[in-house]
């Protein structure tokens, strides 16, 4: 075996591991990370080539010039702790175009694998928490709230008690991601719609509604809707009837039966009205909220208020949460500023570090691949797109770890699904 091929090689099953695990646990994947980077570094002759390919693909372009306003903001930053842990966060934007841009044909072709082994890690991940919130509820764990000790119950099986390790937000997004890779593969010819099927795509159902996020609510109706589609157009109407109904019980018991806390996660119409107006039905002022939605109302509003003095270049990488706090003490949001809440958006967190320039960049990571998706019809590439895009209104998922590195993951691997974008790779031609 030459020292190329072995190089495939290590590089193939070190990316299958990160994609089997990635809903497992996240500190395992920088070290993953680590073996890939060094992998690609034993191998100087892909290094040229990889940067060859870069410069023919406009979304990983996007994706590295993104990374590199988050360096250039470094330099006008007061908070310089803050800014080297961002720029170290969002490293996997510029790793994973580097690493992967030699391997392009090779990531085309083992595409279909790497989502497979991302779908067997998402059901051994959504049954172990599962299991082990039936576990907290057959042998009860008790909390102590205000001196009181408190029975979980049913709780175990929601939001944050569910969601091991991670954000619900993150684990919703990855299970939505997962139900698409299924519907792709369905229609790449690499599974068949059997019962064993069915039941999978029934436990990321179940699995994202007990995870309470909205952006994951949203990404699920989505995705219904798009199956429901695919369905009726294989004349499977009755399967869609049954699908649909299925899933409205589901939510309905889910919703009335089952916790009170389900119907906690369901925004109130009166709470968002208030935020938006900044005042009650009484023209009392409202500054804080503790509910979750009307927080994050009054948030997106103190985000706004410092673009309009910050438009274009921003405040710096490392002092976007440094001027939020102080503009949440300013504005008398107490409940934000006790609890040092970001913005809650990633836009818009975007647009405070880097000014309309690094928004404009990372709007143009989501337009550029969808404009090609859509010409090349590449429709799991487009549905990725719209899914991350929508989690981003609800959440600044760039800001941690485990959004960065499945954003940059998934972005570069769907990189190379476009044709017109994925020119061959060293290897392949050897």
């Amino acid at each position: 075996m030459t020292l190329l091929k072995f190089n495939e090689k290590a590089h193939i099953f070190l990316t299958g591991l990160i994609c089997f695990l990635l809903t497992a646990y996240p500190d395992i994947l920088p070290p993953l990370i680590v073996l890939l980077t060094v992998n690609w570094l034993c191998a100087p002759k892909l290094i040229l080539q990889g940067f060859k390919n870069i410069v023919k693909n406009p979304s990983l372009q996007m994706m590295i010039l993104l990374y590199l306003l988050y360096l250039a903001g470094m330099l006008y930053s007061a908070n310089t702790k803050d800014a080297s842990q961002t720029v170290e966060t969002k490293l996997s934007f510029l790793i994973f175009p580097l690493v992967f841009s030699p391997y392009a044909e090779v990531t085309k072709i083992n595409l279909n694998k790497y989502l497979k082994l991302f779908i067997y890690g998402s059901i051994i991940s959504s049954v172990f928490r599962l299991g082990w919130a039936f576990y907290c509820f057959a042998k009860p764990v008790y909390v102590v709230l205000y001196g009181v000790p408190y029975d979980l119950g049913a709780s175990n099986f929601y939001y944050t008690q569910l969601s091991v390790f991670f954000h619900p937000s993150y684990l919703a997004l990855y299970n939505v991601f997962a139900l698409m890779s299924i519907v792709h593969l369905i229609n790449a010819g690499e599974l068949k719609l059997n019962w064993k099927w069915i039941a999978a795509i029934f436990l990321f159902v179940i699995f994202i509604m007990l995870l309470s996020s909205k952006a994951g609510w949203i990404g699920l109706i989505l995705f219904v809707l798009y199956f429901s589609r695919w369905l009726v157009l294989k004349k499977k109407i009755v399967q869609t009837m049954a699908m649909l109904v299925m899933i409205i019980g589901l939510f309905s018991f889910l919703n009335i039966y089952f916790t009170p806390r389900f119907l906690t996660r369901i925004p109130k119409l009166s709470i968002i009205t208030e935020a938006i107006k900044g005042s009650g039905d009484d023209n009392k002022k409202i500054t804080t909220s503790s509910d979750g939605t009307g927080s994050r109302i009054l948030v997106w509003k103190a985000a706004i208020d410092i673009i309009k003095n910050n438009f274009w270049i921003g405040v710096g990488t490392g002092d976007a949460k440094d001027t939020m706090l102080e503009k949440y003490k300013e504005k008398g949001m107490t409940y934000e500023y006790e609890n040092k809440l970001n913005s809650h958006n990633q836009y818009l967190n975007t647009f405070i570090a880097l000014g309309f320039i690094g928004f404009f960049v990372l709007l143009l990571c989501f337009a550029v691949p969808l404009y090609f998706s859509y010409h090349e019809k590449t429709m799991l590439f487009a549905s990725f797109i719209i899914v991350v895009g929508i989690n981003f209104l609800f959440e600044s998922m760039l800001e941690r770890q485990e959004g960065v590195i499945f954003y940059a993951f998934f972005y570069t691997l769907l990189c190379f699904t476009l044709p017109s974008l994925n020119p061959q790779s060293q290897i392949s031609k050897k």
